[in-house]
């Protein structure tokens, strides 16, 4: 359980401070909830019932963030032809995943991304893939701005090297 004051990650939203523990009315029930404040989002409060506490999870050090994009070149990608049961799938991993799955999430949609425009599609991603890895990016910069005590600007140019110097040489291999 985790406690006023707390700094975790919230599945979906992002880096959170919890600012109280309190009582809710859903419906017709009333329930124990968490108010997370997130960081980096401006004049939100978002209250979460202890039965989704599985989406908050501790912050990692910097050394784990980085451990993790060292490694983002071995993860597999998590590619779904159809853009309806993608989209659902990846929303699902964003909010009840590892942060292995979301970096395979990004993975995934940085390689498609990138394909199309080598491709000469200057459109980029659809829409929803678009919102997806803008999602992901911002969830994984505000992790790595809170664990190594810079500015989000700062953790997310760190963020987009280490997915350029993982990912470039991959993509590259394969449109040769």
């Amino acid at each position: 359980m985790y406690q006023v004051n707390d700094v975790i990650l919230y599945r979906g939203t992002g880096v959170c401070e919890i600012t109280a523990l309190t009582e809710k009315r859903f419906g017709d029930q009333t329930q124990e909830c968490y108010a997370l404040v997130p960081l980096y989002l401006n004049n939100l409060t978002i209250f979460v019932p202890h039965s989704l506490e599985h989406r908050m999870t501790a912050l990692r050090n910097e050394e784990e963030i980085t451990g993790s994009l060292e490694k983002l070149s071995e993860l597999d990608t998590l590619w779904i032809s159809d853009v309806h049961a993608r989209r659902r799938k990846y929303r699902e991993l964003l909010l009840d995943g590892t942060q292995d799955e979301v970096l395979q999430v990004l993975k995934t949609l940085y390689l498609a991304k990138q394909r199309r425009h080598f491709r000469g599609n200057k459109g980029g991603l659809c829409i929803s893939d678009d919102h997806l890895y803008h999602d992901c990016k911002r969830i994984l910069s505000e992790e790595l701005a809170s664990a190594s005590d810079c500015t989000f600007t700062q953790a997310e140019e760190r963020l987009n090297a280490y997915v350029e110097s993982a990912l470039k040489p991959l993509l590259l291999e394969k449109m040769a």
